[in-house]
C-alpha cells in the first residue's frame, strides 16, 4: 500500500507529460516487470533466457508507439525463432524454457504497449487516468471490504486472504468510480459505458491476480515483486 502511494506522483506526471515521458516510464516499468517475471521462474528451478526475454519484451512495447519501424507481428514472429533457436541448445527443460521466455516478453510486452498506445489516442490522457483510478479504486476498496467482511473464499489454494466479499465490493465502487469519470471527464464515453468498462476491468484484474498466485504456488514463491504484486 505505501509502495504504491509512493508511485502515484512520478506515474501521474509523466502522464500528463505525455510522448518521450511516458514512454520512458512505460519503458522502465517493463523492465522492471520482466526482471520479476524470469527472477520468479528462476525461483521455481527453470532457466528462461532472460536477457533475450527483455530485449524481446522492450520491442514489443516500443512496437506500440506509432513511430516504432518494426511491425508488432514481425517482432512476435522474429522472438520466437529467435528464442527457439538459443532454446534448441539447453539440455534441460529446453521447451518449457522457451515458453516461459516467450510468455514473459508478451504477457508483459503486450499489456504495458497497449498502456502506451492508448495515451496517443485522442483524449489519450483521460482514457489512461481512467484505467489507473479505476485499478486504484478496485484494489483499494476490495482490500478495505475484504478484511471487514470477507467470510467467503474465492479460491483459498491459491489466494487464501481474497473473498467474494471483498472483490464484489472492489467491483462495485470500481463501477461508481468509473461512471463519475466518464461523466465529468471529455473521454466521450457517458457513464454507463464507464461503469460497464470499469467492471470489466476489474473481473480481469482478478484473473490476473489469480494467476499471478498460481505462479507463486508453482515455484513456491512468497512474494512476486512490487511491478506483479500478489
Amino acid at each position: 500500500m505505501i509502495v504504491s502511494l509512493a508511485v502515484i506522483p512520478p506515474v501521474l506526471i509523466a502522464l500528463w507529460l505525455g510522448g518521450i515521458w511516458w514512454a520512458a516510464l512505460i519503458v522502465l516499468v517493463s523492465t522492471l516487470g520482466g526482471i520479476e517475471f524470469y527472477g520468479l521462474m528462476r525461483v521455481g528451478g527453470y532457466r528462461p533466457d532472460r536477457p533475450v526475454g527483455l530485449i524481446w519484451l522492450l520491442l514489443i512495447v516500443l512496437s506500440h508507439w506509432s513511430t516504432f519501424p518494426v511491425p508488432l507481428l514481425t517482432l512476435l514472429t522474429a522472438g520466437f525463432i529467435l528464442t527457439l533457436i538459443r532454446a534448441l541448445y539447453q539440455k534441460q527443460q529446453p521447451l518449457t524454457n522457451w515458453t516461459i521466455t516467450a510468455a514473459g516478453a508478451i504477457y508483459i510486452g503486450v499489456m504495458l504497449g497497449q498502456a502506451l498506445a492508448l495515451r496517443l489516442l485522442p483524449n489519450g490522457l483521460w482514457w489512461v487516468l481512467l484505467a489507473l483510478f479505476v485499478t486504484w479504486a478496485n484494489d483499494t476498496f476490495a482490500y478495505f471490504v475484504g478484511i471487514t467482511i470477507g467470510r467467503h473464499k474465492i479460491w483459498p489454494r491459491l489466494s487464501p486472504k481474497k473473498s467474494w466479499e471483498g472483490t464484489i465490493g472492489g467491483w462495485i465502487f470500481a463501477a461508481a468510480i468509473g461512471s463519475t469519470f466518464a461523466y465529468f471527464t471529455p473521454i466521450v464515453a457517458g457513464p454507463l459505458i464507464g461503469a460497464l468498462s470499469s467492471l470489466g476491468g476489474g473481473v480481469l484484474a482478478l484473473f490476473g491476480d489469480l494467476a499471478i498466485s498460481m505462479l507463486k504456488r508453482q515455484v513456491g514463491a512468497k512474494d512476486s515483486g512490487i511491478v506483479m504484486p500478489g
